[in-house]
């Protein structure tokens, strides 16, 4: 897969899809047509809570997994703390060259490569309001990477972390139905949050609304009570993270 047609009948087929296992399926054959063996595509988090509702498409061979989850690598992979400070995407092979890697971090990459992945490419895929993400695509021992391919590779990550996004959006919504309605910020509700992101004050918020601060007030805990949050900084993290307000409305 190295031509722009080729991509866009990735991309095709991908906004096709309703359920994770047939992108996953759509993915695993474009990493092999792709020149690689191996593919992660992924938020990035570490709580079960978390995971529940992240993107977690992964291939990697399960020695590997089992040693993230033993020894707890995720914390300080180096690969994904590059995707932290990087938009570009990156061959794992350059990363010493990158920011100075810890000994643990040292440590990983050899554990990888003992593991059956000794090189790999990676897309840092970053939505504001979201958990950073990426797509590794990686390589089996004594393979070299596909130089051609990484253009095609990078579309078709950013491609298939969307198709992810949506499917995982549809099944959320249909899981939780019910649960939408009690989260919905009515609009005085959205109105209060969003100033009070923007750091103003109770007084502030109710001279710009022609509500009383009392009212502010009470509108803001409606919607914490809402979210099952007991701050308001919780409250502003958890609807950007639910798309109810965006850093649009924030950055004013």
């Amino acid at each position: 897969m190295t031509t722009f047609a080729d991509v866009e009948q990735f991309v095709k087929s991908a906004r096709k899809l309703s359920r994770m296992d047939e992108l996953k399926t759509l993915l695993s054959d474009a990493v092999v047509t792709l020149g690689f063996d191996y593919v992660a595509l992924m938020h990035h988090v570490s709580t079960p809570e978390q995971t529940r509702w992240a993107v977690q498409v992964i291939d990697y061979p399960e020695p590997w997994r089992a040693l993230i989850r033993s020894r707890g690598y995720l914390a300080q992979d180096p690969v994904l703390a590059l995707c932290q400070s990087s938009a570009a995407a990156f061959l794992w092979s350059e990363l010493p060259t990158r920011f100075s890697m810890s000994t643990r971090q040292t440590e990983i990459l050899q554990s990888a490569m003992d593991c059956g992945l000794s090189e790999g490419f990676t897309v840092p895929l970053n939505v504001p309001g979201e958990f950073t993400g990426s797509c590794s695509f990686g390589l089996a021992p004594g393979r070299e990477a596909p130089r051609r391919s990484l253009p095609a590779a990078q579309y078709v990550g950013c491609f298939a972390f969307e198709a992810a996004r949506r499917i995982q959006k549809i099944d959320r919504r249909l899981e939780r139905q019910d649960a939408e309605g009690a989260h919905r910020l009515t609009q005085r509700q959205f109105d209060c949050l969003v100033l009070a992101a923007q750091g103003k004050s109770d007084w502030h918020i109710a001279r710009l609304l022609g509500i009383s601060s009392d009212t502010v007030h009470q509108h803001i805990e409606a919607a914490k009570r809402r979210y099952g949050v007991a701050s308001r900084t919780q409250l502003v993290v958890r609807a950007l993270f639910d798309s109810q307000i965006t850093f649009a409305d924030i950055l004013c």
